[in-house]
């Protein structure tokens, strides 16, 4: 065996299909209805469009349902890349701009260099955001400059950009954590800093099926890999029996 695959588990319930086109809401609570929701939590629970980006797919927060109509959570989350960062951003900073941008960071992602140089690089993670930022904009931190961002910032969930959605599109219960590995360095991991800064070297994305796993290989004799699992809460979340958490694998 030289490499093995991974994949999360999901909570029970039948695909079903949208009836009606949806755009997506960043400022308030909407309605989306599906044929037959009937086999799926009653509240609590993300859904996804199969079909959306491109068949990458699209997610959603269900607060709760009645019957086959779904109320989902305004979407007032996303993601921004930066760079030139000088003044260290850390998670639960209110962030703003120049042209109304607000939001709090919810992660941190350094990819490069380092804010004591001013070339600090990498990808905030932002809930309550408002306005959004164009490409080469400030980004203050108690108005003061402290990076740049490196292309124009993105509204949605867990990596996925938030679209609209159209009538007949495929939708199902998803995944409640993404997952992530990577291999040490010199026969260690390093710690995370906190729980809402990545772990060096780990890209978090949505596995959810022996179809649609993570896989690595080329491993040696000895290896040793490092499975991260990262749940996103939002604010006001509905408790819910049985969050779906569980890993499968398989080495070949």
């Amino acid at each position: 065996m030289n490499a093995f695959s991974i994949w999360t588990g999901r909570p029970a319930g039948t695909a079903s299909t949208t009836t009606a086109t949806s755009s997506p809401s960043y400022t308030a609570p909407t309605s989306i209805t599906v044929a037959n929701a009937s086999t799926w939590p009653t509240r609590g629970f993300w859904i996804r469009n199969r079909a959306a980006n491109a068949g990458a797919g699209d997610l959603r927060y269900v607060d709760y349902r009645s019957g086959n109509t779904l109320y989902i959570k305004a979407i007032n989350w996303g993601w921004v890349n930066f760079n030139t960062g000088t003044i260290e951003l850390k998670p639960s900073m209110a962030i703003s701009g120049l042209y109304s941008e607000s939001a709090v960071i919810d992660q941190v992602v350094l990819s490069s260099g380092t804010w004591a140089g001013g070339t600090a690089a990498g990808t905030l993670i932002l809930k309550k955001f408002n306005g959004d930022y164009a490409n080469a904009r400030q980004i203050h931190y108690e108005g003061v400059q402290a990076a740049t961002s490196a292309g124009a910032s993105v509204k949605g969930y867990r990596g996925l950009p938030t679209v609209s959605w159209s009538s007949g599109q495929i939708v199902e219960p998803i995944s409640d954590v993404d997952i992530g590995i990577n291999l040490p360095t010199a026969g260690f991991y390093k710690n995370p800093d906190n729980e809402n800064i990545a772990p060096e070297g780990v890209t978090f994305g949505l596995y959810p099926s022996q179809e649609e796993c993570l896989i690595t290989d080329s491993l040696l004799g000895g290896d040793s890999v490092g499975i991260w699992i990262r749940q996103t809460i939002l604010d006001g979340t509905q408790a819910r029996q049985s969050i779906e958490g569980d890993l499968s694998a398989c080495w070949f």
